[in-house]
């Protein structure tokens, strides 16, 4: 037990430092991004690496989701921009799979107690009923597809619910599908001039964006409601 209990606080220990460390490096790069003159700096040293460069969006992927506070948005429509919609999303889906298993098998080996450092008492109370929830499957999905919710943060309450790791990585894969989908379409839209379709999908995004912040407490406090039902049955 004690031996166990020192690798853990190891692991813990080197996760918090990396964590930081890709934190402090990242965040000056990922603020960057929000403007157009960076972006389309950016565009063209990503094109002149060729290979190289898709290794770089699926690296500042996963780095996104691990690293939950990080924005993605700005990395996907730069993909999107740089490798088009299709490679564009490939290149994202790849990383966010890449991500979401090395959170969930993280997680599942290390257990509450990983959770509880990350998240805090407050935040696992709050979503204790991804537990007890009979359907899961139907909860983790619309939980992925509301506009507005965390994404990265959900990876790691994965491990609280009963699904297998490939059965959680497939539903938040296809849940997320449409908002990866958009923002490569909005930056493969912004690279060929096509400022139509760019406003057009971004005005649906928005759109959906605003109705799930409005209805997603009410969403998930239903879900809550059922989950304490199912522990009392």
């Amino acid at each position: 037990m004690q031996r166990a209990n020192r690798s853990f606080f190891v692991f813990l220990l080197v996760f918090l430092i990396l964590s930081t460390i890709a934190s402090l490096a990242a965040w000056p790069f990922i603020r960057e991004l929000h403007t157009p003159e960076y972006q389309e700096a950016f565009a063209a040293w990503i094109a002149e690496l060729g290979f190289r460069g898709v290794v770089v969006l699926f690296c500042v992927q996963v780095l996104q989701v691990v690293l939950a506070p990080l924005p993605g948005g700005p990395v996907q429509i730069l993909a999107g921009a740089v490798y088009g919609t299709w490679g564009g999303l490939g290149i994202m889906m790849a990383g966010w799979v890449a991500a979401t298993v090395l959170i969930f098998s993280m997680v599942r080996k290390f257990g509450l107690p990983l959770l509880r450092r990350i998240l805090g008492d407050d935040a696992l109370k709050t979503w204790s009923f991804l537990a007890n929830e009979k359907k899961t499957s139907m909860l983790v999905f619309i939980l992925f597809l509301i506009p507005g919710l965390p994404k990265s943060f959900l990876v790691y309450l994965g491990p609280l619910t009963r699904l297998s790791m490939f059965q959680f990585t497939f539903i938040s894969v296809v849940a997320r599908f449409p908002a990866l989908l958009s923002s490569t379409a909005m930056g493969d839209a912004a690279m060929q001039g096509n400022w139509p379709l760019f406003f057009a999908v971004f005005g649906l995004t928005a759109a959906a964006g605003i109705v799930g912040i409005h209805y997603k407490d009410r969403i998930i406090g239903r879900f809550r409601e059922n989950g304490q039902e199912n522990i009392g049955s």
